[in-house]
C-alpha cells in the first residue's frame, strides 16, 4: 500500500472520529470504539460491550474479534425502576435466569397551592422514598448473593442515585454498572425483554 493511501484513510478515519454523533454515542456507552476502512468507505461500530484492548490491522478487515467479543458468555442484571414500580432480572447472555418485581402507590403531585401543596408534596416525598427502600430491599433479597459481568439500569434516570443508596446489589456492582440508561416507560416483567435488546444494541456510523 502507498504511503499516499495510507494517509489519506488516516485522514478519512481523523474525520469520522471527529463526527459529533459518534463523540456522543462513544461517551453515552461507554465500550470504546471499532473502526473498520476498506477502499473509500470508513464504518465505525460502537459496540455494546467494552473493547477491552487496543488492536490494530493493516489490511483484509479483521472482523473476528468484534463477532467473539459479541459471543462471549456474559452474566448480566437489569434493574428497572420507574415511579411506582421495579423489575430487576438475571440473564445468561440471552438466557433468562429469574427475576423480581413489585410495585408502590406514590400519590401524585397536586396543583393546589398553599399549605395543601407542601402537605402532599412531603406526603409524595416519603412515598418515594418508602418505595426505593422496598424496591431495593427485594433486590438485595433475590439477588444479593449473585456476581454478575454488567449490570444495567433503566427507567428514571433520577431515581439511580437514592436507589444506590438503598440496594446493596446495586452498590457493589457500581464498577460494572453500564453509564447507559435504557429506555423504559415503565418498569414491568415484560420492558425486561426490551431492555436486553437494548443491552445487546450496537450503532454503526459509515463515510
Amino acid at each position: 500500500m502507498l504511503l499516499s493511501q495510507i494517509d489519506e484513510r488516516l485522514v478519512a478515519i481523523a474525520s469520522l472520529l471527529e463526527d459529533e454523533g459518534i463523540q456522543r454515542e462513544v461517551e453515552r456507552y461507554g465500550t470504546g470504539l471499532v473502526v473498520f476502512q476498506s477502499g473509500e468507505a470508513t464504518q465505525a461500530v460502537v459496540p455494546p460491550f467494552p473493547v477491552l484492548r487496543d488492536t490494530a490491522c493493516v489490511g483484509r478487515p479483521e472482523t473476528e474479534p468484534l463477532r467473539k467479543m459479541m459471543g462471549q458468555p456474559r452474566r448480566i442484571a437489569f434493574v428497572l425502576v420507574t415511579w411506582g414500580a421495579y423489575a430487576a432480572g438475571l440473564y445468561e447472555g440471552l438466557q433468562y435466569v429469574r427475576h423480581r418485581q413489585g410495585t408502590g402507590h406514590i400519590h401524585p403531585h397536586t396543583k393546589k397551592g398553599g399549605s395543601s401543596q407542601a402537605r402532599y408534596q412531603r406526603r409524595t416525598q416519603g412515598q418515594r422514598a418508602e418505595f426505593l427502600r422496598r424496591a431495593g430491599a427485594h433486590i438485595d433479597e433475590e439477588f444479593g448473593a449473585e456476581a454478575v459481568d454488567h449490570l444495567f439500569f433503566g427507567g428514571n434516570r433520577v431515581i439511580l442515585k437514592p436507589l444506590t443508596d438503598e440496594c446493596q446489589f446495586v452498590r457493589r456492582h457500581m464498577p460494572v454498572l453500564s453509564p447507559r440508561t435504557l429506555l423504559v416507560k415503565k418498569a414491568t416483567l415484560a420492558s425486561l425483554d426490551g431492555a436486553l435488546g437494548q443491552a445487546y444494541s450496537s450503532v454503526g456510523f459509515r463515510r
